[in-house]
């Protein structure tokens, strides 16, 4: 993604408008004069993730996609749910992040709001204070209480009230305070190396759920894709959960509304940016996964493995692992945000108490425990064939009842008609119960034949797979020569029986009791005569699909 380059030429130091807006007196000694020269190559979006948009010079906001080229930005760039990338002279870089804004100064980039990452040797402004960036990496997080230049690598020069600061590799300056402090990284969004977009999908729902997308508003489904920009929002007595690339979901409790803002493939897993803008998100992200943090109006979490809850009126409570606030007052030790540890929680006020679970997180705590169980699957019968069927009736499969199970229907070379191509066939469940049976119009659709059947049943990444062979028969016995004679007080009945499959079948005549199972081919059957009374006149055959046929006694 980015790259680091030896020092090419010297930078130019200029100050913003906003810095005599603001009235700093900034001043520089001579190294930096020397580093920060005029250079004549202005800033170009050179690449756009979702949606990114550039200032004309007649005050429009114009869209921006993939590639940006030679897009020069002239007067100014925002992001909203995507990122930027930003190079500039001697191919300093400027990653951006999602709901950022930034302008052009002279020909340095001013970032006024969000988060970047500048890979040096790089200069530019951060709400008008202008920083020189020698060489390595530095993050610039202006979306929080309290913005900061931190250096990851290298070190960077800031200009403040009183002069110049320099900032070395493991510190953090506060823009608002100029005061210096350590810094341990705790959000890996800035190490991360992009791949590609990840993906987000909604893996459960109860209740009335909707999703906005730029198509507009409609009912959400199990399955549905989130992709940035997307926004859920849950009715009363709903929820939802938004299961991510590489693993771990959140869960969007009632009355609450989450916007996706990015959720990127990266070197370390992924990387998930969300803005939960009303009501709760209950959060299990899993370990060593990449990234993820989640916006509020109030405050932001920064996690990597850990189970929390966060509300939009700024409640954080955790229940294992550590969540990161960054820009809040409270860092522990030798970190740059403040952080809350198993058993704590902050309060919407922004004190920090014992945890306290309410009646919400033991229904979240129940749903987890629900959503942990492990899968099962069985078929009815439970032996290595299903009996030959001509109904869907002879499918039954048990699982848990919100597995999504489907059959994959092969057919047996010699077996069945040429013609015949695999299929796939998804089983809906009784509702509440762990019973699913195939569609009837799917199984009516089905050629005649033998398959082989994997069955598999999925949930939450757990898969549970069982191989059956299935015939389907359709075609009613045929029952041909038949004679029925009296014999004193006998009946005797003769014919031949014909069947596409060799296997018995079974035999009645209607008005006598009892049935008789007949192989194939010439059959004699003597049974008790009627003592007074016709003789029947039809004959019943039903094979083992459960075909019938009736066919009149001559």
């Amino acid at each position: 993604m980015l790259s680091q380059r030896p020092l090419a030429r010297p930078f130019a130091r200029s100050v913003s408008l906003a810095a005599l807006m603001l009235g700093l007196l900034i001043t520089a000694p001579a190294l930096d004069r020397a580093q920060a020269q005029a250079t004549s190559t202005a800033p170009r979006l050179t690449e756009a993730l979702g949606r990114v948009e550039l200032l004309t010079e007649t005050s429009v906001w114009r869209a921006q996609n993939g590639p940006g080229g030679m897009s020069e930005i002239t007067r100014g760039l925002r992001t909203g749910a995507g990122r930027a990338v930003i190079t500039g002279a001697a191919g300093t870089q400027v990653l951006v992040g999602s709901a950022s804004r930034l302008r052009r100064y002279q020909n340095e980039v001013d970032l006024l709001e969000g988060q970047f990452l500048l890979t040096g040797p790089v200069a530019a402004h951060a709400l008008g204070r202008h920083v020189v960036l020698s060489g390595g990496r530095a993050r610039v997080d202006l979306q929080d209480a309290a913005p900061r230049v931190a250096v990851l690598s290298g070190s960077a020069r800031v200009a403040v009230v009183g002069g110049p600061v320099t900032v070395k590799a493991r510190q953090q300056l506060n823009l608002s305070t100029g005061k210096l402090s350590e810094f341990r990284e705790t959000d890996p969004w800035y190490a991360a190396q992009f791949t590609g977009e990840g993906v987000a999908s909604l893996e459960a729902l109860r209740g009335p759920v909707d999703l906005t997308s730029s198509a507009g508003t409609r009912r959400a489904v199990r399955g549905d894709e989130l992709r940035a920009g997307y926004r859920l929002n849950t009715g009363t007595g709903a929820w939802a959960e938004v299961g991510f690339t590489g693993g771990g979901y959140l869960r969007l409790n009632e009355q609450s509304e989450l916007t996706v803002l990015s959720v990127d493939r990266t070197t370390a897993g992924r990387e998930v940016r969300l803005n939960l803008t009303k009501g709760t998100a209950w959060n299990v992200v899993e370990k060593r996964q990449g990234g993820y943090r989640i916006d509020t109006p109030v405050v932001s979490t920064a996690v990597r493995g850990t189970t929390f809850r966060v509300d939009a009126s700024g409640t954080v409570k955790v229940m294992e692992g550590t969540v990161a606030l960054p820009g809040q007052a409270g860092a522990l030790p030798g970190q740059g945000d403040a952080a809350l540890t198993p058993g704590q929680q902050r309060n919407a006020d922004g004190t920090l108490a014992p945890l306290h679970m309410d009646a919400l997180d033991q229904f979240n705590r129940a749903r987890d425990a629900e959503r942990a169980q492990s899968l099962t699957l069985g078929t009815d019968p439970g032996a290595g064939q299903w009996p030959r069927m001509a109904a869907h009736t002879g499918l039954t499969v048990s699982s848990l009842p919100d597995a999504r199970v489907t059959l994959d229907l092969t057919p047996v070379p010699g077996g069945s008609p040429q013609t015949l191509a695999p299929r796939t066939l998804e089983l809906a469940a009784r509702e509440g119960e762990g019973t699913y049976r195939p569609d009837p119009w799917a199984t009516s659709e089905l050629p005649e034949g033998t398959y082989r059947v994997t069955v598999t049943a999925q949930r939450f990444g757990q898969t549970r797979t069982l191989r059956r062979l299935l015939t389907v028969d359709r075609t009613a016995p045929e029952i041909t020569g038949l004679r029925l004679t009296r014999q004193g007080r006998l009946l005797l009945l003769e014919g031949e029986v014909r069947d596409s499959a060799a296997r018995p079948i079974s035999l009645s005549l209607p008005g006598i009791s009892g049935t008789r199972s007949i192989p194939p081919g010439p059959f004699r059957w003597l049974l008790p005569a009627p003592p007074a009374g016709p003789l029947p006149t039809a004959l019943h055959a039903q094979d083992e699909a459960g075909n019938e046929a009736h066919v009149p006694l001559p």
